[in-house]
């Protein structure tokens, strides 16, 4: 790690906040604290019970957690101290990291480099698609007259893949020379095949049940495989606004038995569900570059993924990738998942290969090669 350098990051939510890009943060502050002074600001947002301060001291540096008072409209948190909060930090912050996953806080971030002259690196994690009518008008207005003008300012901009990276050139204008592809991280200690022989026929989900991960379209499936005669059982580990419709949807295509919500688990809980399980089961309609995904290929489990672009360049030959993704699809690849222990040997072994490339030790020291780069300009 470089120098000791004054960071701030900025997201919209949080741990305990239940999502990817809020686990990403957590990750890179706590291991930038062992060389940085970090501050993390952020909304107190499905965080009620923890203190709106936290401190930790690291080798090196420290970690300062700031969680304000905010409000949620359309998914979307509204900070209104966050403004001050970066034009009165004290030191000047050498970098300003950005996370890019909820709207007005980029411009947030922007109008405050403008007042204060700040540099900022933006880290988009996912390329947002509209989910309702309103949506669809309004999230191209916002990408168009202010999301877009963020982006091209920033000093840096971060993204997963290279997919994405010519996404935000074709969509925004970003210079392609300024974006960064810097991959999520796994840990490998953590996650890693299991001593005992896998459950036969356990399929298991695991993130926030939200529409985008459209875990619908694998309670129709799993309804589907039942029909054709085949047991299978789905542990589906998470929570979010789709459970209670969910929950709803197994009951009435009569599921019990089939499919088990068992809520939030802790990483032990989530590393053994992984070692244990025939396939996991990821059927987005987009992401970026989920955390499941490292996490089930380190764990050494065979993988059916939506064909994305985004899932294919980090998965390749240790995923079936699907596409498009119906409840008949799915339930095709489920079906040649299980009945083939070959196909899920060789996806085992490419998946614990491919997963080795990646761990956060390595994200975070190339996101510090980034910072010294930002700083000394």
């Amino acid at each position: 790690m470089g120098p000791l350098m004054e960071v701030v990051q900025v997201a919209g939510v949080y741990p305990p906040h239940l999502g990817g890009e809020e686990a990403v943060v957590e990750h890179l502050a706590n291991l930038q604290a062992d060389g940085h002074r970090v501050t993390v600001y952020t909304s107190a947002l499905g965080a009620s019970e923890r203190p709106r301060v936290e401190q930790r001291a690291g080798r090196a540096g420290r970690l300062t957690v700031v969680r304000q008072r905010a409000t949620r409209v359309a998914n979307t948190p509204l900070i209104p101290g966050l403004l001050v909060r970066l034009v009165r930090h004290a030191p000047k912050p050498d970098v300003v990291h950005v996370h890019t996953g909820h709207a007005l806080i980029p411009e947030i971030v922007a109008l405050a480099a403008r007042l204060r002259g700040l540099r900022y690196i933006a880290h988009q994690h996912l390329m947002v698609r509209p989910s309702s009518r309103a949506g669809r008008f309004l999230l191209p207005l916002y990408y168009r007259l202010l999301y877009a003008s963020f982006l091209r300012r920033a000093d840096r901009v971060i993204c997963l893949t290279e997919a994405m990276r010519t996404e935000l050139t074709t969509a925004f204008g970003v210079d392609p020379a300024r974006i960064a592809v810097v991959p999520n991280g796994v840990d490998l200690s953590l996650y890693r095949p299991g001593d005992l022989p896998r459950q036969p026929a356990e399929l298991l989900f695991v993130g926030r049940l939200a529409a985008q991960k459209n875990v619908g379209v694998l309670v129709d499936a799993v309804a589907a495989l039942r029909d054709r005669g085949r047991r299978v059982t789905v542990r589906i580990l998470g929570d979010g606004e789709e459970r209670a419709r969910l929950q709803a949807r197994a009951d009435r295509l009569g599921l019990a038995g089939f499919v088990a919500f068992e809520g939030r688990r802790d990483a032990a809980d989530i590393a053994a569900a992984y070692a244990r399980a025939t396939a996991v089961v990821l059927p987005s309609t987009h992401e970026g570059m989920p955390l499941v995904l490292l996490e089930a290929m380190a764990a050494g489990a065979p993988v059916i993924a939506s064909g994305l672009s985004e899932i294919v360049e980090v998965g390749a030959d240790a995923i079936v990738a699907v596409d498009p993704v119906t409840a008949a699809s799915l339930a095709d690849a489920i079906a040649r998942v299980l009945d083939d222990p070959e196909l899920r040997s060789r996806l085992s072994a490419a998946a614990r290969s491919r997963a080795g490339r990646y761990s956060w030790e390595t994200v975070a020291a190339t996101i510090d090669e980034l910072y010294a780069e930002v700083r000394g300009r």
